[in-house]
């Protein structure tokens, strides 16, 4: 059954409560003012994880505290209601994940044809909320997300958040379906964003890989394995690793405080790209596990054979995890 954040067993901790939201709680709501009125919120408390949930833009993650610090970036824009496919940098929120896909990730794209815009359209897209659950056990949101065109790609992404009680840990798994009668590849990238003051000045890295290779001279003028001091401008920096087959553990940990563990299989999502600024006002560190080893767009992927088409009716399932550990 786990444990409570005391260190007590949690078959010891509910006899001594009132009610399962002491430990356990769900909230559902609608925010009423600024740029995100309107817009659906979920709220998981889970022991020492708060979690906000964000279903007008596909079930994404947004603010999340551990033990009562924040440990998301959010970006000067917030959270709007909806994203905007068409000019990312003014809607992109950040949050602890901004979902890329479900067709492309990486600058705007011309793929045979078909125009597809900077890290895709999902995050423009509103979330069916299929259930809502908490018990001993913990919390969990299962959701749907169709991306779909007449005569065109339709794919349906069915998602589930699980919030373990006793782990600190947040779970993501998509499972996603070509309806279509035609073969579609899907491009899928995990946008994790972690901020102060997890990240700050010194903060390790490790991510295993075999070779990281840095996309362009700003990130070549780097060590991409610790976090460095604001400086103003900061280039974006962007690096590419290579890792092994198998399971993946990107460990992010702070001198002195805590840390944070990405957990994926390499076997679905083979890519992983890390993002970095150290600018004052956007200090941040992405972790990108993805669906290809790249980060320069669906036709990069296409002209490389990174693609994996999806047959009619076939499903690929999709899995990213992140805890949190106190020092």
């Amino acid at each position: 059954m786990g444990t409570h954040p005391t260190g007590r067993p949690l078959d010891e901790v509910l006899p001594r409560i009132g009610s399962l939201a002491q430990l356990v709680a769900c909230e559902s709501y609608v925010l009423s003012d600024g740029p995100a009125a309107a817009s659906r919120r979920i709220r998981l408390t889970v022991g020492e994880l708060d979690v906000e949930l964000l279903p007008d833009r596909g079930l994404d993650i947004g603010a999340v505290r551990f033990a009562g610090t924040p440990v998301a970036w959010i970006s000067p824009t917030g959270l709007p209601r909806r994203a905007s496919g068409d000019d990312f940098g003014r809607t992109f929120g950040g949050g602890l994940l901004t979902t890329c896909g479900l067709r492309n990730y990486g600058p705007a794209a011309l793929d045979e044809g078909e125009a597809h815009p900077m890290h895709g359209r999902y995050s423009t897209l509103a979330a069916t909320v299929r259930r809502v659950e908490a018990d001993e056990r913990g919390a969990a949101v299962e959701a749907e997300v169709v991306e779909a065109e007449l005569f065109g790609a339709h794919l349906r992404s069915r998602r589930r958040i699980e919030v373990p009680l006793g782990s600190a840990s947040i779970r993501v798994e998509d499972v996603v379906t070509n309806l279509g009668a035609r073969p579609v590849a899907p491009m899928v990238l995990y946008h994790l964003n972690f901020g102060w003051p997890l990240v700050d000045e010194g903060t390790r890295l490790e991510t295993g890989a075999a070779k990281v290779v840095p996309r362009d001279d700003a990130a070549r003028a780097g060590a991409w394995n610790l976090f460095p001091a604001l400086a103003d401008p900061y280039p974006e920096q962007v690096f590419l690793h290579e890792l092994p087959e198998g399971p993946a553990e990107v460990r992010i940990a702070r001198p002195g405080g805590f840390g944070a563990t990405v957990r994926f299989d390499t076997a679905t999502l083979p890519g992983l790209v890390q993002w970095r600024v150290a600018e004052p006002g956007c200090a941040v560190l992405g972790i990108e596990p993805a669906s290809a080893p790249t980060i320069l767009g669906r036709a990069d992927a296409r002209a490389r054979g990174l693609l994996r088409p999806l047959a009619p009716g076939e499903s690929r399932r999709y899995a990213v995890e992140v805890a949190f550990a106190h020092p």
